[in-house]
């Protein structure tokens, strides 16, 4: 048993010394793994090239990422993808909600700010103030 941990000891130390100044692995290389697992199992059914060109991709791209030197761009790019993945996030979360509500409620966007607003299903026409930028505007509930 001592024989093994001192060869896993070894292993490690020879890792960590090969990982020095690297990036390392990170949320968009485990986010590309699990596309990569997705597509390999989607090609055993669906023959395509696009699949399959996808699919050798996704590992070459998490290993030229980690063994990059280069942090402060690989930084930037996972921000820039965390940031993308909230977006959708956010979408399908509302998405979802003003499919919930689509009998008791009404959305809006804020034609100043782009903000949604939840407006009750009374029909009529009613004034609405924007909750973020406080502009008032007119909408009608049939």
């Amino acid at each position: 048993m001592q024989k093994y941990l001192q060869y896993y000891a070894k292993l490690r130390e020879k890792y960590e010394k090969l990982m020095e100044g690297r990036h390392g692995f990170d949320t968009l290389g485990r986010d590309l793994l699990i596309l990569w697992f997705i597509t390999g199992f989607l090609n055993g059914f669906i023959r395509s090239r696009i699949i399959t060109l996808l699919s050798l991709l996704c590992p070459l791209t998490v290993l030229l990422r980690m063994f990059s030197t280069n942090s402060v761009k690989r930084s930037k790019e996972t921000r820039k993808y965390l940031e993308l993945k909230e977006n959708a996030a956010e979408f399908f979360k509302l998405s979802y909600r003003k499919f919930q509500e689509r009998k008791t409620h009404k959305y809006y966007r804020c034609k100043n700010c782009s903000a949604n607003i939840r407006v009750k299903r009374v029909k009529g026409e009613h004034t609405v103030v924007c909750p973020k930028c406080g502009k008032e505007f007119r909408v009608k509930i049939r």
